[in-house]
């Protein structure tokens, strides 16, 4: 993608989400989050029974994972004392914001995640210690946005 000044490529990709008819699940952990070159790892995982739908190699939360996050999020008490575990790697919960968002750190590396929950899948994102977490947060919330208003 050619970047101009005064372009912004996140507002492409949304441009280019909601233009594109015959987008996957897939595209949507590739081309919107793993290419933006703000998430390391991503996920998307059906909320009922933590089935996978979408992800980076090898990134992959197991059901009980799923389970504990959309418990977190009715009730953050455990999550808060004992951290989120993704892809059994454990993050403190850094900040939670109102029902739909957590974000989390892993104080010895400096590496972080994204989740945002939607009506009916869990979006995961996670980003380096290189990466700035800003970048990260919006570009996750930005497609868990976007994937609320069409109904997931």
């Amino acid at each position: 993608m050619d970047i101009q000044a005064g372009f912004n490529p996140r507002d492409s990709r949304k441009e280019w989400v909601q233009s594109t008819k015959s987008f996957s699940w897939q595209d949507y952990i590739t081309v919107v989050l793993a290419e933006s070159g703000h998430v390391s790892k991503a996920s998307i995982q059906r909320l009922k029974d933590g089935a996978l739908w979408a992800n980076t190699k090898g990134f992959c939360l197991s059901k009980e994972e799923v389970a504990a996050i959309k418990e977190g999020f009715m009730d953050d008490t455990e999550i808060r004392q004992e951290g989120l575990l993704l892809n059994n790697v454990r993050y403190t919960l850094t900040r939670l914001c109102g029902q739909r968002i957590m974000v989390g750190r892993r104080t010895k590396t400096g590496d972080g995640c994204v989740l945002y929950l939607c009506g009916t899948c869990l979006l995961c994102g996670l980003y380096s210690d290189n990466n700035h977490p800003g970048q990260c947060y919006a570009v996750v919330t930005q497609l868990g946005d976007y994937l609320v208003e069409k109904g997931f």
